[in-house]
């Protein structure tokens, strides 16, 4: 284990960017009963658990805040505001992605394990509209834009019956409640999604929202893009000491063979993410901050 003591870290995970690859790197660097969520995760079967340790921000927070001494990594899917929630200070790491195929990643992804969205070509799953809310229309933007407050705040997005009740009233997820039960029918993925993720389907963007998103993402210590994965893992390796021993990582790369059609609709529909995508490449090679 050679990552640097001097420092606590924190890795945003932005969905569909390569993130999966990094847990390898932090599992070399880091022991077990270090790391969040992999220490409170050991022997952990309930997917749903698994899920939230991941997702659910008021929940990490009151964890890693809990135990300040215990966890020397803290990663999750979890907004760029999260950072501000914790009570002492991490190198804050995320890697973004070309939002083109991030999307059509994120879209494969859906087909694969979300029941509602099993053997639907990609242009169907793309026109779901809560999933598109949620995770496809500038999805990188609104992690970087969103306040403290909707970080923590359980708003659901859209109109849908019997409406989704806030992770208070779900229990240990140990008993799922026969109308907890009924809500799954409408599909695994947005209940999973809705009960744990940030709510970003909510968040409305706009110039000030952008030029905040460009703002908290400057001011994140370690920025990576996918498609220049190695130089993410050797700025880790140079500034924090980090133990990387292959920069190689599990992205399959290829877009699929998708229309022309939905492609400039992607296109059309990420434009803050191509803004935001191409900002994160201009700061990529920048050098090491301060510390005080």
């Amino acid at each position: 284990m050679t990552a640097s003591t001097q420092f606590k870290y924190l890795f945003i995970h932005v969905m569909k960017t390569g993130g999966t690859s990094f847990a390898d790197v932090i599992d070399a660097n880091f022991p077990l009963e270090h790391r969040y969520p992999g220490a409170v995760m050991q022997g952990e079967t309930n997917p749903l658990k698994k899920m939230e340790a991941y997702l659910f921000v008021p929940g990490i927070v009151a964890e890693v805040n809990a135990h300040p001494d215990r966890y020397r990594i803290v990663a999750g899917h979890v907004p760029y505001a999260t950072r501000e929630l914790l009570e002492q200070r991490y190198v804050t790491m995320t890697v973004l992605r070309e939002p083109v195929s991030r999307t059509v990643s994120y879209l494969k992804h859906c087909r694969r394990y979300h029941t509602e969205h099993m053997d639907k070509p990609l242009e169907a799953i793309y026109e779901d509209d809560w999933f598109h809310a949620s995770f496809i229309a500038n999805y990188q933007t609104k992690l970087f834009a969103m306040t403290a407050r909707e970080s923590l705040a359980e708003i659901r997005y859209g109109d849908y019956e019997p409406r989704l009740p806030p992770r208070s009233e779900l229990g240990d997820s140990e008993e799922v409640s026969p109308e907890l039960k009924s809500l799954t029918a409408r599909g695994n993925g947005r209940f999973c999604m809705e009960c744990f993720a940030a709510s970003t389907g909510v968040i409305e963007l706009d110039d000030q929202r952008f030029t905040r998103a460009k703002e908290n993402l400057a001011t994140t210590d370690v920025v990576g893009v996918t498609e220049d994965y190695g130089n993410f893992l050797q700025t880790l390796v140079e500034r924090y000491d980090w133990q990387v021993d292959s920069m190689s990582h599990r992205h399959a790369g290829g877009d699929e063979d998708i229309s022309d059609e939905l492609r400039r609709r992607i296109v059309s529909d990420n434009e803050m993410d191509t803004e935001l995508y191409h900002y994160a490449r201009s700061l990529a090679h920048r050098a090491a901050p301060t510390y005080n």
